[in-house]
């Protein structure tokens, strides 16, 4: 589980070197409105049929996590992302 701004790095570069790019957004209007503010984008050529998973949630460890869990119902070797969700 990543807990600081060191593992986000860690996590972001090891999602990077297998092919996912990672993108995390806070929107303030909707921050404003009580709604899910947090937005995750992962997108890489492996993740079918779109190349994309698309989450928004209230809280930035609930964004990422989510993200990561739909990741690994992907194909492919995400045995490691364990550590992290």
């Amino acid at each position: 589980m990543w807990t600081e701004a060191a593992d986000l790095k860690q996590l972001m570069e090891q999602l990077a070197e297998a092919g996912v790019a990672m993108m995390i957004r806070v929107d303030v209007e909707r921050f404003n409105e009580g709604k899910p503010h947090w937005t995750l984008l992962l997108s890489g050529p492996t993740l079918h049929p779109n190349n994309t998973i698309h989450v928004e949630a209230r809280s930035l460890e609930v964004c990422i996590t989510s993200g990561l869990r739909r990741l690994r119902e992907h194909d492919g070797e995400w045995h490691w992302l364990g550590d992290w969700v």
